[in-house]
C-alpha cells in the first residue's frame, strides 16, 4: 500500500485537494477532523483540556472554545506545546492505527491530510509527501474571507507554521494553488495518474 501525506499552510487549498481525491474513489484520513472530534462535546481530549487549561476554554456544550484557545496558543506559544501533548500526539497515534487497519484490508493507496506534518516531524512515515501551496497574500485573503479571523491572528498562525519554501523543498510533489479550482483539480489528477 502506498501512503501519501498531503500538507500545506492554512489557506493553501488542502480541503479542495482532498475532496477531489475522495471524489476519485480514494480514502483520505483527515487529521484536522480527528482533532475536532476529540475536542468536541464528550471528546477524548476534553478532560485533558479541562485539567490543563480550565473551564474558560470549554464551551457550554462541553466542546473546546476554539477561539479562546487559538488566541491563547498563538499569543503565548508555550501553551501550544501543552495543547499538542493532549491532542496532536493522540491524533498521530490514531492515524497509525487506521493505517495498519487499511493495509490489512488490502487498500492500495491511502491519503492523509496532515496540516502540521513537518511541524510534528512525521514526513518520513509516508511514501510520498504532497504539498499544497499558494502565495502568502492569497492564503491570508482566503482565510480572512473563510473564517472571519482577525488579520493579526492569521499572521500569527501563518508565521507559526513551517516556512512554505521549506515545505516545498521537502515535498515529493507540489500543488501550486494560485489559480482556479479547475487548474488545481487537473494538477491533482495528473499526480493520481502517476501513482
Amino acid at each position: 500500500m502506498i501512503t501519501i501525506a498531503i500538507t500545506g499552510g492554512i489557506g493553501a487549498g488542502k480541503s479542495t485537494v482532498t475532496d477531489h481525491i475522495i471524489s476519485r474513489g480514494f480514502t483520505v484520513i483527515d487529521a484536522d477532523r480527528m482533532s475536532r472530534e476529540m475536542t468536541g462535546p464528550g471528546g477524548k481530549a476534553m478532560p485533558y483540556i479541562m485539567e490543563h487549561f480550565g473551564p474558560d476554554f470549554i464551551n457550554a456544550d462541553g466542546s473546546l472554545n476554539r477561539g479562546a484557545m487559538r488566541d491563547l496558543v498563538f499569543q503565548a506559544p508555550k501553551y501550544k506545546k501543552i495543547l499538542e501533548e493532549g491532542t496532536t500526539k493522540v491524533v498521530l497515534e490514531d492515524i497509525e492505527k487506521i493505517r495498519k487497519e487499511k493495509e490489512a484490508a488490502g487498500e492500495k493507496a491511502l491519503f492523509f491530510d496532515i496540516p502540521l506534518l513537518f511541524e510534528t516531524h512525521q514526513e518520513d512515515r509516508y511514501d510520498q509527501v504532497w504539498v499544497v501551496t499558494a502565495d502568502y497574500e492569497v492564503r491570508r485573503d482566503r482565510v480572512m474571507k473563510r473564517d472571519n479571523i482577525d488579520p493579526q491572528i492569521i499572521d500569527l498562525i501563518m508565521d507559526s507554521q513551517s516556512d512554505e519554501d521549506v515545505k516545498v523543498s521537502k515535498a515529493d510533489a507540489v500543488l501550486y494553488n494560485n489559480g482556479s479550482v479547475d487548474e488545481l483539480k487537473a494538477a491533482v489528477d495528473r499526480l493520481l495518474e502517476a501513482i
